[in-house]
Parts: structure tokens; sequence; C-alpha cells
């Protein structure tokens, strides 16, 4: 098969990896701090950094902490007391008006000093209350991988733009010097007299626009990257240099009814709805036992006197404890309530999350397929756009015809390879929101 220049120098500069830092703002930095990130250490870089991420792990670790609080209520309880008063008592205060007894008794001193002990043995609303702790623990934990995944998806459809942006100036630079041979070519035709100074202007105007779109394409790049170093959450003044390339994976088109079946068990925002509805029912079976009854130890011992080294002598008391809610004044039906409607709510939510994912992943799945064709659409007008340009630059070398077919395959030709790049990213795009639409979005470091 004939190689076609257009596509050689295109192949020649898509295959110069240090071509990339052209679209790179910072292109004057030193080389300790440029950074070569494959797709996958992107990701893993918004995981380490994003403020989101972070504080979704702390909000877990803030969960940790209140279900320890909670099972501490079913621990040993162990406390030390100690008190030295001086008093009076007025017996008839007390009731007592005894003839020849004084009024006033005092004043004298009082010492006590006591280790207390509590254990409680039975409390179904606690223990329940324990068991929502632990329900909520699993709901924060899946909500902070939710989290990751979304930050980590941003982040990767942020290199794959830069990506793009990157091969849409390379396809510009292409572009620009095809330009200007082409505007040599009319120049000299026009010495030799077989091209007149319409086609020396057209060509001019050609390359003018070319340029402009050449500049147009480096800004772009210039705000893709500043996007994509945000997405990371690494500072600006970092180089970036994407290892990956912008290819078509050629991987098969996800069956549907699989796809959702797999979002319906891994998506972790629905695991974490799940966990909810748990937490939400047992916190409603809490409340509900709180009217029965709660049994618990206690004890004391230590030493009672009047002062710490005078007439002190150790007491003790142990004994058991049993307590019953009679009368609250339907309190306790009042948080039931509140509870039952709380586990409603994350029900209903649940079902519309559902609804969601089940439509997330088949607009991933239309992606797919749609920037597949895309992608073989583009495949064939590229080689077409390439030959065409060919063929009219041979016509109008041998001054067979004006260059205006020339300006045309050449705008055809431009407008080919940008179709390529971008339905080259859309497709990349498309495969990553479809991980994230089953739940299955990787981005821990290989």
């Amino acid at each position: 098969m004939k190689l076609h220049t257009g596509s050689c120098w295109l192949m020649v500069l898509l295959s110069l990896t240090n071509v990339t830092a052209m679209a790179n703002p910072a292109q004057d930095r030193t080389a300790a701090e440029v950074l070569r990130i494959t797709l996958r250490q992107a990701k893993a870089l918004a995981v380490e950094h994003q403020v989101a991420v972070l504080s979704a792990r702390e909000q877990t670790v803030e969960s940790m902490a209140r279900s320890d609080e909670a099972l501490a209520s079913f621990l040993p309880s162990v406390d030390f007391k100690a008190s030295q008063r001086r008093q009076t008592e007025n017996l008839m205060a007390m009731g007592l008006n005894l003839p020849g007894f004084p009024v006033m008794v005092g004043p004298f001193d009082t010492f006590d000093a006591r280790v207390r002990f509590t254990q409680r043995v039975f409390d179904l609303a606690r223990s329940r209350e324990v068991n929502a702790a632990s329900y909520a623990v699993n709901a924060s934990r899946l909500r902070a991988d939710a989290t990751a995944q979304q930050m980590a998806g941003a982040a990767a459809l942020a290199y794959v733009e830069d990506q793009r942006a990157q091969q849409a100036v390379i396809a510009a630079q292409v572009n620009h010097e095809l330009s200007q041979s082409l505007l040599q070519l009319a120049k000299d035709q026009q010495i030799a007299g077989l091209a007149t100074g319409v086609d020396v202007v057209r060509a001019q105007t050609v390359h003018a626009r070319n340029t402009l779109l050449l500049r147009q394409a480096r800004s772009s790049a210039s705000e893709a990257d500043t996007r994509l170093h945000r997405a990371m959450g690494i500072g600006m003044g970092v180089a970036l240099v994407l290892t990956d390339p912008l290819q078509n994976d050629d991987l098969p088109v996800p069956a549907l009814p699989t796809s959702i079946d797999s979002a319906l068990q891994q998506r972790p925002e629905l695991q974490a709805l799940e966990q909810v509805i748990t937490q939400r029912d047992t916190e409603r079976k809490a409340a509900t036992a709180a009217s029965y009854p709660a049994l618990s130890l206690a004890g004391d011992i230590g030493p009672s006197g009047v002062t710490p080294a005078h007439n002190d002598y150790r007491t003790y008391s142990f004994g058991i404890q049993l307590t019953m809610p009679l009368l609250e004044g339907g309190a306790i039906n009042a948080r039931e309530d509140a509870a039952a409607s709380r586990m409603r709510q994350a029900e209903l939510q649940l079902r519309d999350t559902m609804q969601q994912v089940e439509e997330d992943v088949r607009l991933a799945v239309i992606a797919i397929e749609t920037s597949t064709d895309q992608i073989t659409t583009a495949e064939i007008s590229l080689n077409l756009a390439e030959r065409l340009l060919d063929q009219a630059r041979d016509r109008f070398k041998n001054g067979v015809a004006d260059n205006l077919e020339v300006v045309d395959a050449q705008a055809t030709l431009a407008s080919a390879r940008s179709v390529r790049i971008d339905a080259l990213a859309a497709h990349q795009m498309a495969l990553i929101n479809y991980e994230l639409a089953i739940g299955h979005l990787e981005y821990g470091n290989p």
C-alpha cells in the first residue's frame, strides 16, 4: 500500500514523545519539576491528594470513633470519687424536735473516698445502637470509596482531554507545515507560469488560518493541562508528560444486561445506601427497645470516716439494678416514628439511585458503541482525505488545475485529522465513564 506524504508526517510526529512538551505551558521548567505519569498514576494521585477523598476518609474515621463510643457503654466503667466536708445540720429541718436536744448539730467533719464500678449486663436498646453504629461505619467506608472513584474518574477524563488537546496541537502543527509547503508550491508554480496570483493569495489565506488554529490549539492544550493539575490535586508548577498514548483499544462493546447486573452489585453508592437502610432499621428497633427493661451491676468500696486518718473504716456496697421506663409522654413512640421515616427516606433514595445507575450504564454503553463507529469512520475519512490531497497536489503541480482543489482537499484533511482525534478521545472517555457506571474504576498504584 502506498504511504502518502501527509500520513507519513503525522505518523512521525505522533511517534515523537517529546513533541507533547510543545503543548505544555511550562516547557522551560527544569528536569526536576517534570512528572511523567500514566493514566493510572493520574487516578492514584487524584485519590491521594483531592480534598473530597481525604474528607470522606476522615468521615469514616469519625464514624469508627462513634461506633467505639457506642460499644463503650457495654464495657466496664470504673471511677474514683473522694470528698472531705465540714457541715452543720438543722434537726428541725429533718422533722426532729426533741426536748433537751439542740436544734443545731455540728459543725462536724465527714470523709468519704471510694472506687465505683458499673457494668451494663442487658440493654437491648443500647445493643441495637451499637449494631447501628457498625452499619454506619460500613456505609461511610463505601461512600469514601464512591468519592474516590468519582475523583479518580474526573482525573482520568482530564487526562484524556489533555491527551486530546496535545494531539490536536500536533495535528495543527502538521496542518501548518503542510500549508506552508503548499504556499511555497504555489509561489514556485507562479514563477514557472503555471499558477496565478490568486492561487498564491489563496494559499496564503489558508496558511494564515492554520497559523491561527495552531495558536488556538496550543492555548486549549494549556487550559487542559491546567485542569489536569487541578483534577489530580498537584501544584501548577509541575510540568506533566503524559506517557499513555491516545489510541483505540479495540475492545468489544460490553453486553448491556451483564453490565447492569454488575453495576447493581458493585456500585459503592448502592452498597452504601443498603448499609444505611439496615442502619436506619436497626435504629428503629433500638427506639422500640427503649421501653424494655435494662439490667446493670454496680458496686463501690472505700474508706469512710471523719478524716482520712480518723475513725475511717472501709465500707462497700454492691448490687444489681433494673430500670424500665413506665411513662415518657410519647417520647419513645416519637423516636420510633422518626427512625422509621429515616429508613423510608433511605429506601426511596436507594430506589432512585438504582434507576440512576441503570441510566449511567445504558448511556455509557451507547457512548462506547457510538465512539467505536466514529473511530472506524474517522480512519476511513482520514485515509481518503490524504489520498484526495495527494491527487489534488499532483494536478496542481502538473498545471492541470488551480490550487482551489488543493485548498479544499487540505481543509478536508485537517477536518479528518481533528475528527479522528476527537473520536479517539471520546472512545477513551466512554470507557472511563463505563467503568464508573459499573463501579469498577481502578485507581490504585500498579
